[in-house]
């Protein structure tokens, strides 16, 4: 009777087991990439071997960078080297059709981000220093810009922040504010955004929010709470832990190094991700060429729990699949993806093995 009952049972895991072996992951890659052939790429995730495999190439858009998917996952959107945001439609079969492309309204977009509602895009320009907004129809489509700021100020790194430089838009979780980094002039600028309308307006709660002088605030994530966020300075190679109050007021708690402090060669931080289970913050750096793993405290606060350096080399992004079991670093001077295993309890990495070949790879989407 026994072995009767364990071969049901010995059943349903081998086909738990053969399901997930099976399961994979869609993602898209965006690329520095500005000649003819440039291209956004699909690509899949195998969750127990963690091989990634190309599917196809879509070229509709001069060097695809940053990437960003609508709510509903139904379309992709992609700041270009042409100075555009340009907006494509998702298939049952994961490929791309181009839609439409809008003005960036200045000059190299370098990040791109959709509105929880799925009503509104915002880019961000960086040599422009300038931040727009635009609504998105039903279908996807961009229409014109509706709101656009010239950031204007200085840091005092002469090289970086000789000028205002945008790098990073993106809405709170419950969508009532809108945060952009101008990595120029050290500052958070804080928006009350109004998707009725189509419009942001400055938060009278807070302008902006001013972050160490000369530390070049890059790019930041917001925790799903709305209650925490965290902002990674490039130039100082810090990440900043604040809190959010029901204003949208952002407050610092402690700064903490992404590298070691013996570290003296070059280096710029690059980007930031959270764990999908929302306790841990991960980080990149270039130069140093790492990635860096924090745990969030109960407070707010992190406390640094590992950082891998094993065959990563410029890791202008990378990614953490929904699942919360793989990482993929974009090398982007080595051309090639890299895949870890992530400890969801510990937030350890450890290294898994090189994958495939990518030519200047700076941005990771999963679907």
């Amino acid at each position: 009777m026994k072995k009767l009952l364990l071969l049901p049972i010995l059943l349903i895991i081998a086909l738990i087991t053969l399901s997930f072996q099976d399961k994979t992951i869609p993602f898209y890659i965006g690329t520095q990439d500005k000649g003819a052939n440039s291209s956004i790429t699909l690509c899949e995730l195998n969750l127990a071997t963690g091989q990634i495999t190309q599917l196809d190439t879509f070229n509709n858009c001069v060097g695809p960078g940053y990437l960003a998917l609508s709510p509903n996952k139904k379309n992709l959107y992609a700041v270009s080297g042409d100075h555009k945001i340009s907006a494509f439609s998702i298939g049952a079969d994961k490929k791309l059709t181009y839609i439409n492309s809008q003005p960036s309204e200045g000059l190299n977009p370098c990040h791109v981000s959709v509105h929880p509602s799925g009503k509104m895009a915002f880019a961000a320009n960086y040599t422009g220093g300038s931040f727009t907004t635009y609504t998105l129809q039903p279908d996807g489509k961009v229409n014109a810009p509706v709101y656009t700021e010239q950031f204007t100020g200085t840091g005092p790194n002469v090289k970086r922040q000789e000028k205002a430089h945008a790098h990073f838009a993106t809405a709170s979780p419950d969508g009532k504010f809108v945060y952009v980094t101008d990595l120029g002039s050290d500052k958070i600028m804080n928006y009350v955004a109004d998707t009725k309308a189509g419009k942001l307006t400055p938060n009278p709660a807070q302008p902006f929010f001013s972050g160490k002088p000369g530390s070049g605030p890059r790019h930041l994530i917001i925790h799903p709470s709305g209650k925490s966020l965290f902002l990674l300075n490039e130039l100082e190679a810090t990440l900043t832990s604040c809190t959010i109050d029901k204003n949208g007021v952002i407050t610092a708690l402690n700064t903490y190094p992404t590298i070691p402090a013996d570290f003296t060669g070059a280096n710029t931080s690059s980007a930031i991700h959270l764990h999908p289970n929302g306790k841990f913050v991960y980080v990149s750096n270039r130069g140093h060429n790492s990635i860096s793993a924090f745990k969030i405290k109960e407070n707010g606060e992190l406390e640094m729990v590992d950082q891998q350096i094993k065959s990563i080399a410029t890791p202008r992004d990378f990614n953490v699949d929904p699942t919360g079991k793989l990482m993929i670093v974009a090398n982007q001077s080595a051309d090639n993806l890299v895949v870890y295993d992530v400890d969801p309890v510990t937030g350890k990495l450890t290294f898994k093995h090189e994958s495939i070949g990518v030519k200047l790879p700076i941005c990771i989407t999963f679907l």
